[in-house]
Order: C-alpha cells, then structure tokens, then sequence
C-alpha cells in the first residue's frame, strides 16, 4: 500500500506502513521537491501552541521569534505568487477573471497535450499559493498512482518540517513498456551471439544496440544488467534488461510528455526536480575514484561512471584523463631539451636563469614549440580515435531513432503556435524567424562585450606604463596582477550576460543551448585571458616600451605573467573542490541548528539529515558547471600551447591543473552536487561527441601554430633583428611547415580505428540477422491502400486514452512522515561517510 494511503486514512507521523522495496535501497530514479508555505504555516501555529510555561525567557523569546519568521516566510512566498498570477492575467486581458479561474487556467496550462488538460479534474475552492501547491502534488501523485503508469512513489517531510519530497521509481515492467514504445536502444547480449548464428573467434566482440522490441525480451536476446545497488555487478545479480540511467531517461519522457515540470518550478509551484543519487553506487565511486590519495593515477573507471553519470560527463572525463597522461609525455619532452641545454652549457645557473626563465638559448626555445605543436595535434587525433571507440562500445554511435525526448532547456518558455512541420499540430517552439533575430542580437551582444574587454586590457597596460615612465618600478607588476583580477571579474559578469543573450536564441533543448554557450564563452574567455599576452608580446614594444624592471624586457614579463596565471587557475581549483562541499555542509547545518531552536518538548535535539533530503541541499551541476570545468582544463592548456616557450616548465604546472581539476570534479560530482541528467552523446554533433569542444581543440591547433611562429620570428635571435619583410617570409613559411606536418599526422592516425571500423560492420550484420528473425516472427504485413487510411486514423483517435489527471485538494500533508536520525526508517537513509 502506498505511503500517503496510510496517512489519508487517519494514518500519522508515527504510522510505518509497508512501502516498496525500493525504498530500502533508495533505488529511486527521480525526485520532486516542494517548499510548502502550508507547511510553514503548520510549524508556526505548532510553535505557538507550545506551553513555554517552564522554560526560561530567552526560550520563550526564541520561539516566538522563530514563530514569526516562519509566519514571514509563509506570507512572502504567497504574496509573491499572487503578484506574478494577477500580472499574467493582465497580459492576457483577463485582469477581471475570478482568482479561483486564475487559478485553474493556470494549472492547465501546466499539461501538454490538450486530451489530457480536457480530462483535467480539479476541486474548488484554491485561494492561494499552497492551496495549489497542495494541488500540484496531489495531481503529480494521481499520475504516478495509476495502474498502467507503473510507478512506485515514496512521500516525505524535511526535518524542519516546510519542505516536501516526492520520490519516484519506474517499475521494471513499466519502463520496458515505455521502451518498447518509444523504440528506446537497448543492447544484444554478449551470449546470444551463438544463439543467432554469428561467429566470432578474435577482434570487437561487443554486441550491437538495437531499438527495443519485445521479441528480443522474449527470445531471451537482450543483455541483462545488475540493479546499482548491487555495485559488484555477479551474474547472478544480473536481473534487469534496464539500468537506472535508462529508466532516468525514460521517466523523464514519460513525465514532460504529460506535465511540464519546468513551468511549474518557474511558477514556484515546485522547486526542484532531479535524478535521485544511487546509495551504494555512489559510495563506491567515493571510495574508489574521487579520493584526493589516487591523484598521480589517472586510469579511471570510466564504465561504472559511464553507468552511472551517463556519456556526455563520462567523454569529459575520458578528455581529462588521457590529457594528464599526455601532458605527462610533453613533461619528459620538455626535460630532453632542458638536459639538451644544460648539456650544452655545462651550468644549471646558466639553464635555469637563462632557458627556463629566461630567453635565451633561442634554438631549444624552437625546438619546444615544434614538440608542443605536434604532441597537441597527435593528442588530439588520438582522443578521437578513443572518443570514437567509448562511442561504440556504448552504443552512441547509432543514430537514436527513439522517440524519447533529450533533456529540455528549463529557460525556454514559448507560446503553442502551429508547427512549421505540420500546421495541423501545436507545438512549443520558436519560429525560424525568431531564432534567426534572436541569433543576430545575441551575436551582436557578445562582440561588444568583447571590445569592451579589450578596452579594460588596453587601459590596464596604459596606467601600468604611465606609473613605470614615472619612476614607480612596481607600475607593470601592479598592471599584471591587475589583469588577473580582471580577468575573473569580467568572467562573472560573462556568466550572467551569457544567459541572456542565449535565451534570445530561443533553445528548446538543453544541448542546443549549452553548445552555444560553450562556443561563446571559450572566444569570450580566450580574447580575456590572451589580450594582454598578445599585447605584451607584440605590441608593448612598439607603443609604451618594454618594462625596465625585467631583466629580459617583454620576455621576462610574459614569464612573470605566466607563473600568476598558473598560481590563479591553481587556487581557483582548490576552490571548486572546497566551496561547493563547504556550501552543502553550511547548509545542512543550518538547517539542523534551525531545527533545534524551533524544537517543541519531547522532540530529539540531535538530528542527522537524511541521505534523500541531503540531495535537495546540493548544487545543481548541468551545462553552466559543465561548461566552467571545460573551461578550467582548456584555458591553461591553451596557455601551454601559446605561450608555453616563455615559460619552458609550465608543463609540470599544467600537470597539476589538470591533475587536481579531475580530483575536483569527481570530488564534487560524488559529494556536492546533485546527480546530472544522464544525457546521451552522438557522433551526429557538431564535433562529433565532445560537441563544440572538439572543435575548440582543435581551433587551439592553429592558435598555437600562427602564435608560436610569431613568438620565434619576432621575439627571438636571430629572426628579430632582420627586416620585416624578410620576417614575414620566415613567418608565413614557418606556418605552411607546421600545418603540413599537422595534416600528415592527421591522416596517419584515422579518426575511426580499424577496430571500431570492424565494429561497426559487425553491429550492422547483428542487426540485419534480427531484422530477418523478427519480420518471420511477425509474418507478412499487407499494403493498406485507399480509404483505409482514414478509417485507421479515426480508430487511432478514438482509442487514445487521455490522462486523468486529478487534484481531489484533501492531502493532509501535515501528517506525512519526516526522514531523520530519530525515524522509524534512518536505518536506510544516512550515507556512512
């Protein structure tokens, strides 16, 4: 029987009614989360119920004011709503319809298909905000609770008594049904190659992917894999032909099919909803991956991350892990020259002052660049190579022909207007027309905040030499950590304007607005970060003169400049692996010290935050963060690839930039925030699967070409005393060498091994082989001609079942249980650390 069954037929807080399986795993795959002013406003009536008679003045005085500020918060919140309710009603003209109708046509407008918002049944009687809230999460639970969803629905209160949860599982039989109807890729067992006739004796021996459909299931075809909690994975564990991230995936296409969950958290109506962290799963990926003791190792376990993260955050990892391996290669390279000249000279003064921190020694300085040229484009073709072979072993090199819908952008909001595809259909999409204005006024926007930026870098430089030309040594020093400072500070205000420029383009997809963004935020931040080195390299020279202060001139400058831009994105590290656990943790104790000041006689004082609403404490990681860490791992890479002759041993610091951001990451995607939609990757993108980030890598490839080439013939002996014509001829020649050498590695090493190449022939053969079982299976299907066409139309129609969704307004949601320390089910929910 379901939990919240228990309570409506008298049951309370203290009633342990039999609840699924499921339930003591936490095997949950999604979770709605409310804040509830009705809640609120409970705790605060319950706190002045207390008798305080017994207990001291300053008690008596912390309830009371404890009391109020619950009955504020209660207050603001509804207020709030009900201003944002009579404003779309104005927009509408309907500034003289009833508020109870607001309402309703509001909540309406919260379903999708218009069957299901016709069969729509909803009490009188709403007033305020957690009247519909209330209604909101009966309705959601009406939804889960039918027979034929399939759903298994877990109910609680927060310890503080004003939030609810609301978590949700996709039963086993339901989530194969809604595979089967949305033709959801699943994958052949390794064994029932030799049932279908297929030998194979040596090579790519992984099984193909294929759209579900029952007679896999049936003829025993289909791989079977082991429930997350059981995180060994035995075979005999192995009972389920779904894991947790496809029922993730399929529940949330299920659910926006019906409910746009997204207006709803717009509309305060809901404040969260998420995939539910794995209990045992997690713990092993803390135990095993994201400790700070397996640093210097950089061999992951990329499938049971695969398994658990889904392919877009695994590929990232993937880049980050074959990155620290490479970097460790140019680390030796750069070594071999260091020996070469120290060799040379025969003095470790000399190669440390005058190599490594200096400029001299201009042949090993060429030398370096060629190295660091060529290892990034050998590095690069070798990620596609492995990028390509994670793809077919995954199965996201086949083009998705399901029906189950990507990850929704949560900031597009579009009226429903008729579809450019049929006009027959509304849809929720912009128009052609309006992405292509809204495209121009975002494109325009991030020019002029690029000049803007260059603006900044030129003032900075032009005070700092105007301090120097006045006898103040420290002008230029102060001018480059200036620039340092500026950079981070024009990156937050980036990382608001960005949001609102790509919310003019109009995204309906997660995907399409993250690839934007990404692209706009990497030529923001590289125009940033390499507009004073340009200048210090090429232009400083000629406009204020090279700082007095250094030794080598403009040379020695980038040097310094480079060991603060290094010391920066190390610090900035650190502090992604601190902030967000330390957040979570302020939090929770914040709420737990809350918690304890508004105790009522009786109660326990100690409480332990369960391990389910501990989630909703955490920070969301989704394409923004995302974003930012590719950006911490390609920005100082760029920095090595451009301008790493200056500084010979950036290398080692890169090494540690690299090796702590993947550290950080696994740190805080296992500790600090909330588990990320599992989103599938395809070589269909733009770049193929690392998307857009491909592309930027390799737009560093000719980046770190054409400025090496003019760091070597400007700024070093014996090119920088010749005369300019003969410079630009070095120049431009030195550029086709390096490009030539590139395109030959290029074609040496193919983006798709023979391998996968192999692969990919074989999966096409499993799949003819099936094709031809099942259409004998099925038997002959005969042409439909003619007015069958319509007949069959109108009998689809009239068998199309809508949704009822119901609000019946008489939950009692003061009596749902709390999850803590002191409950009857603690036992399940605390997360040994």
């Amino acid at each position: 029987e379901p939990l919240l069954q228990g309570v409506r037929n008298g049951g309370g807080a203290g009633v342990v009614p039999q609840f699924p399986e499921c339930v003591a795993h936490t095997e949950f795959d999604y979770c709605f989360h409310f804040e509830m002013p009705g809640l609120a406003e409970h705790r605060q009536r319950k706190l002045q119920e207390i008798d305080v008679s017994d207990a001291s003045p300053n008690t008596k005085k912390l309830r009371r004011r404890n009391s109020v500020e619950i009955k504020k918060f209660a207050e603001k919140e509804m207020s709030s709503f009900a201003k944002r309710l009579q404003e779309r009603s104005v927009k509408r003209g309907l500034q003289d319809e009833d508020h109870g109708t607001q309402l309703k046509d509001l909540l309406k407008g919260f379903v999708h298909e218009s069957l299901d918002r016709e069969a729509m049944n909803m009490s009188d009687g709403m007033s305020d905000l957690k009247d519909i809230q209330t209604l909101v999460v009966d309705i959601l639970l009406n939804f889960f609770r039918r027979p034929e969803e399939g759903y298994e629905t877990f109910v609680f209160q927060s310890q503080d008594e004003d939030e609810l949860f609301l978590c949700v599982r996709f039963t086993e039989s339901a989530a194969l049904q809604h595979a089967e109807e949305s033709k959801y890729l699943v994958q052949i067992d390794p064994s029932a190659l030799d049932q279908l006739g297929i030998k194979l004796s040596s090579g790519p021996r992984n099984p193909a992917f294929l759209p579900f459909v029952p007679f896999l299931r049936r003829g025993k075809l289909l791989r079977l894999y082991a429930p997350e909690s059981s995180v060994d994975g035995e075979e005999e564990q192995k009972t389920n032909y779904l894991r947790k991230v496809d029922r993730i995936r399929l529940l949330y296409d299920r659910v926006t099919d019906v409910i746009d969950c997204n207006a709803m958290r717009r509309w305060l109506l809901m404040k969260d909803f998420y995939p539910v962290h794995g209990y045992h799963a997690l713990f092993w990926l803390r135990k095993n991956w994201a400790r700070m003791k397996w640093f210097y190792q950089f061999n992951q376990p990329i499938d049971r991350i695969h398994t658990y993260f889904g392919s877009e955050i695994t590929l990232y990892f993937v880049f980050l892990g074959m990155l620290c391996r490479y970097t460790v290669g140019l680390i030796l390279a750069t070594a071999g020259v260091t020996l070469y000249v120290y060799f040379h000279t025969g003095s470790m003064h000399d190669t440390v002052h005058n190599f490594l921190l200096g400029s001299r020694y201009h042949y090993a300085r060429m030398a370096q660049a060629v190295i660091t040229v060529l290892w990034f484009q050998l590095f690069v073709c070798r990620l596609r190579q492995k990028i390509n072979w994670y793809m077919n072993q995954w199965g996201d090199d086949v083009a998705d022909t399901s029906d189950v819908k990507k990850l929704e952008n949560e900031r597009f909001s579009a009226p429903a207007q008729p579809s450019e595809v049929d006009e027959s259909v509304l849809s929720y999409e912009a128009t052609i027309s309006q992405r292509r204005r809204g495209v121009f006024l975002s494109t325009v926007g991030t020019f002029l905040f690029i000049l803007f930026t260059l603006f900044c870098v030129t003032c900075i430089f032009s005070v700092g030499a105007a301090l120097d030309r006045s006898g103040k040594s420290w002008g230029f020093s102060t001018a480059g950590y200036a620039v340092s400072v500026q950079i981070k500070v024009l990156k937050y205000v980036w990382d608001y304007l960005s949001l609102k420029f790509v919310d003019l383009e109009l995204h309906q997809y997660a995907a399409n607005f993250n690839s934007s963004r990404a692209l706009k935020t990497f030529l923001f931040s590289a125009i940033n970060a390499f507009a004073a080195f340009f200048y210090v390299a090429f232009t400083m020279q000629f406009t204020e003169g090279c700082p007095a202060t250094y030794p080598d001139g403009c040379w020695g400058y980038l040097c310094h400049e480079m060991v603060i831009i290094f010391a920066t994105y190390v610090i900035f590290t650190l502090y992604d692996i601190v902030v967000p656990y330390g957040m979570l943790r302020y939090r929770i104790h914040k709420e737990n010290v809350e918690r304890k000041k508004t105790a009522v006689p009786g109660e326990a004082t100690e409480f332990t935050m369960s391990f389910l609403e501990s989630q909703a404490k955490m920070d969301d990681y989704g394409g923004a963060e995302q974003i930012e860490d590719y950006c911490q791992i390609v920005m100082p890479l760029a920095f090595v690839l451009m301008f790493g002759i200056t500084l010979p041993f950036c290398s080692i610091l890169s090494l540690l930039c690299f090796g702590l951001q993947l550290r950080a990451d696994a740190f805080k995607l296992t500790r600090a925030t909330k588990r990320p939609f599992p989103s599938r990757c395809t070589t269909e993108e733009r770049g193929g699967a690392l998307g857009v980030w491909m592309v930027v890598l390799q737009m560093l490839t000719y980046m770190a070409t054409v400025t090496n080439c003019a760091l070597i013939v400007f700024n070093l002996e014996p090119f920088k005393d010749w005369n300019l014509t003969d410079q630009l001829v070095v120049f431009y020649s030195a550029i086709v060498v390096a490009i030539v050498l590139q395109i030959a590695i290029h074609n040496i090493i193919p983006e798709v091994s023979a391998d996968v190449a192999l692969a990919r022939r074989r999966h096409e053969r499993q799949r003819h082989v099936i094709a031809t079982l099942a259409h004998k299976c099925r038997g002959q299907v005969g042409n439909i001609v003619g007015s069958q066409v319509a007949d069959i139309r109108q009998k689809m129609k009239a068998a199309m079942q809508p949704v009822e969704l119901r609000g019946s307004h008489h939950i009692e949601l003061t009596t749902v249980p709390k999850l803590d320390s002191t409950g009857p089910y603690s036992q399940y929910f605390i997360l040994p650390e």
